[in-house]
């Protein structure tokens, strides 16, 4: 146990000889970010996942499937504009993946402006559209509508539309440092190797510590995310998520020149 607790303490607060260093404690932000958002996305905007995106395409089966509850729009919008943010993370991945640091400085950045986006956007169409044409909330009640196959909330598309993008930049991003078990958003594989790997060698090999760090960090995410959407505080979501974006971003501008090993990626 204690060197579980050890190496959890090592992910959130990495040595300075540590392979991947403070990528291990940003992603662990990141992958708070990704519960926050997918409990804002399933809880609010019909049933979808902006950050664990390939659930969208079960849903796509259940929307025509005529399933209560599922359509098709939210899971093929969401779909596609979380490609383009793909697209948006492979052309960042292009220019800046070198340097491990400033490539997740500069995606980290993009994504940031895509939610302040969303939260600007929120507050707009709340200030200037409060009255319920197509669907859209009223300004006195901030929770969101849930939409039918009849029904199209602007609030729900300009949500979509900006933070599909974003958590396609991120997953571009965790796809290329490669950290191991820490992928951000889909998280089978972590808990398949916690228990294949305590029964093929043993539990301390099975890094329990640090996965376990990473599926509190959704836990935790999806908790808060889902507090806050059931008492109607969307923007509060899009404000701790931009919090923690911010403080990935600090975290990496002191070393965007660093030779570190972590940043470099050589060893």
């Amino acid at each position: 146990m204690t060197s579980h607790l050890a190496e959890a303490g090592r992910t959130l607060i990495p040595r300075k000889d540590d392979r991947y260093g403070l990528l291990s404690p940003a992603l662990v932000i990141l992958t708070f970010v990704a519960g926050l958002v997918d409990a804002l996305s399933y809880l609010a905007l019909g049933h979808v996942f902006v950050a664990n995106v390939t659930g969208n395409i079960v849903f796509l089966g259940f929307a025509f499937a005529h399933a209560q509850g599922f359509v098709w729009w939210t899971s093929a919008l969401t779909l596609a504009t979380f490609m383009i943010g793909a697209f948006i993370g492979g052309r960042i991945i292009h220019y800046f993946g070198a340097n491990r640091a400033r490539h997740l400085l500069v995606s980290t950045s993009i994504q940031l402006a895509f939610v302040a986006a969303a939260l600007i956007g929120i507050y707009l169409l709340n200030q200037f559209a409060p009255e319920p044409s197509m669907g859209i909330a009223r300004a006195s009640q901030p929770s969101l509508n849930f939409p039918t196959a009849r029904h199209i909330d602007l609030h729900i598309i300009l949500l979509i539309v900006l933070l599909a993008p974003a958590m396609g930049i991120q997953n571009s991003t965790a796809r290329k440092l490669s950290v191991p078990d820490l992928p951000t958003t889909v998280l089978t594989m972590t808990l398949t190797g916690i228990i294949a790997d305590t029964s093929a060698h043993g539990h301390e090999q099975s890094k329990l510590g640090r996965r376990a760090i990473v599926m509190l960090a959704l836990a935790l995410g999806a908790l808060t995310g889902a507090t806050l959407q059931t008492r109607g505080h969307e923007d509060v979501i899009l404000m701790v998520m931009i919090v923690c974006l911010i403080a990935v971003i600090v975290m990496m501008v002191p070393h965007v020149h660093s030779d570190a090993h972590w940043v470099t990626g050589k060893h």
